[in-house]
């Protein structure tokens, strides 16, 4: 029997029925009580528990060309690369489609025919 990094069972070849049985038990038991404190199991991201989001006003977008464009900084601990971004009317609530860039690993850029208040939320 090996035991895992969170303390989980793994039988191994030539186990008997009942090392398996009273590992699948002890597993589960360890599914149904586990916290998420990085201790009894892996620790949570503040992204898996919650979106986050980003508040972008009207007026940050400066035109550039025949479109407008802002860059926006990403909460803490936030990577773009990994996250999933969509956008919202800050009044309505109502998704916005909008083009973005990847501008770096805790920024991107947001680019839109004209100035509207936007949230981000990333996920």
């Amino acid at each position: 029997m090996i035991v895992l990094s969170n303390g989980y069972q793994l039988p191994e070849d030539g186990d008997l029925g009942d090392v398996w049985f009273d590992a699948l038990e002890s597993n589960i038991q360890r599914l149904n009580d586990h916290s998420h404190n990085g201790v009894d199991s892996e620790k949570l991201s503040t992204s898996s528990i919650e979106a986050l989001s980003v508040t972008i006003d009207s007026g940050d977008f400066t035109l550039v060309g025949t479109e407008y464009e802002t860059l926006v900084a990403m909460p803490s601990l936030v990577q773009v690369d990994t996250s999933n971004i969509s956008f919202r009317d800050a009044t309505t609530r109502e998704p916005v489609y909008v083009r973005f860039e990847f501008f770096s690993v805790t920024q991107i850029k947001v680019f839109s025919n004209k100035p509207i208040s936007l949230i981000v939320v990333i996920s």
